[in-house]
């Protein structure tokens, strides 16, 4: 268990059940946050639609060339 975790527990053991309630509260509200924080920046990615280029092209065909099988196939 690492140090910080052990520090939270001992914390803890001492909060009556409303403080417990309230660490629950603002815990949930943090992970909620950052959850949202995530949703958005994956939403608001562009898209890229930028053409191959030759070396991207080349090393395509070298590789249905030699063999290689898509990770789809696996």
């Amino acid at each position: 268990m690492s140090v910080p975790k052990e520090k939270l527990y001992e914390l803890i053991e001492e909060m009556n059940e409303l403080e417990i309630s309230e660490i629950i509260d603002f815990t949930e509200y943090i992970n909620n946050k950052r959850q949202k924080l995530l949703d958005e920046a994956f939403n608001n990615v562009p898209e890229t639609d930028e053409p191959l280029t030759e070396d991207e092209l080349k090393s395509m065909g070298e590789s249905k060339k030699s063999g290689s099988i898509s990770y789809k196939d696996m």
